[in-house]
């Protein structure tokens, strides 16, 4: 194997630090909840280390014309190429600021990306004075997103008691301010403020009605129909779209529906079907199953399913 001269390597990591850093600085100034001015997006779930789910994104986008693209986070573990994945993100959000958001998913986590492969890649690559830079990204990449009455984030809805009985749901007001407060800051590296944590880490489940214990660990629920249902009405969103869960490209689950609802590719479907609905993308090939992204355009009032090829 050709071993890489001193001076290029020096030279790529310090062009790496550089795009990180930029990336960072505008993610600092456009704050924790982005709010979307568009009326037809794309949006991708967890790309985990494969940067050509990305790429076909993208060209997505192009292609359909759509003003903007949101990933929903976790770029990196799991996949051999997390440094390639987020170098091109990064490298497309600074680029073309207005038309990029990059939300923070679960693995965006320092704890998570040594146990799930991405510190092992850096290693690997030689790459590992990276990690500091990174790390600084990762406090400032915005949890949630808005578009019109569609709220974008990686996990779930966040809760106060967190049991199985009704409870008064987060407003919007009360979901920025706690972010706000974390936005920039040492904490935001690995949190333990609940309602970030809730946003990256609780999973739907209709078997329940409204928050129960989750396997994933201590401070992570599940929310049931209830739940997501009273979070909508109080503030006056329709849907939830999030990803987070290994699933076989895209998954509806709707407040009277038990079963999950699993759309075709190039399926299309209307908005007023989808309300108080939670939809699930799933964008990775690493569990071997169809990575998706979705098309959401609010002229025509349709969301179509795209399946990577």
């Amino acid at each position: 194997m050709e071993l890489e001269h001193p001076r290029t390597w020096c030279q790529v990591v310090l062009k790496l630090e550089a795009l990180v850093e930029k990336a960072a600085n505008l993610l600092l100034e456009r704050g924790p909840v982005v709010e979307l001015d568009a009326s037809k997006i794309v949006v991708v779930g967890d790309t985990h280390g494969f940067p050509e789910v990305s790429r076909w994104a993208l060209k997505l986008r192009e292609e359909e014309a759509a003003e903007a693209i949101v990933f929903l986070g976790d770029y990196v573990d799991r996949g051999p190429m997390g440094l390639e994945n987020l170098e091109l993100l990064l490298t497309e959000l600074v680029e073309k600021s207005d038309e990029i958001v990059l939300l923070r998913g679960n693995h965006e986590i320092p704890s998570m990306n040594y146990y799930y492969g991405f510190y092992s890649e850096l290693l690997s690559k030689k790459r590992l004075k990276l990690l500091e830079k990174i790390e600084e990204l990762y406090k400032v990449l915005p949890p949630v997103a808005l578009l019109d009455k569609i709220i974008l984030l990686h996990g779930g809805i966040p809760c106060r008691v967190c049991r199985n009985e009704p409870e008064e749901p987060l407003d919007l007001q009360e979901i920025k301010y706690s972010l706000e407060k974390l936005h920039g800051s040492d904490e935001a590296i690995d949190p333990v403020e609940p309602v970030l944590v809730h946003i990256l880490w609780n999973d739907p489940r209709t078997y329940i009605e409204w928050f129960a214990p989750s396997d994933r660990g201590p401070g992570i629920y599940y929310y049931g129909p209830r739940a997501w249902q009273q979070f909508l009405r109080v503030n006056n969103l329709d849907v939830i779209v999030r990803a987070h869960e290994r699933i076989d490209g895209v998954e509806i689950l709707q407040v009277n529906r038990g079963e999950p609802y699993i759309p075709a590719s190039r399926e299309k479907i209307p908005l007023s079907n989808l309300g108080q609905s939670v939809i699930t993308v799933f964008s990775s090939l690493y569990h071997g199953q169809r990575a998706a992204a979705l098309i959401v355009d609010l002229d025509i009032e349709q969301l179509e399913v795209h399946i990577y090829t």
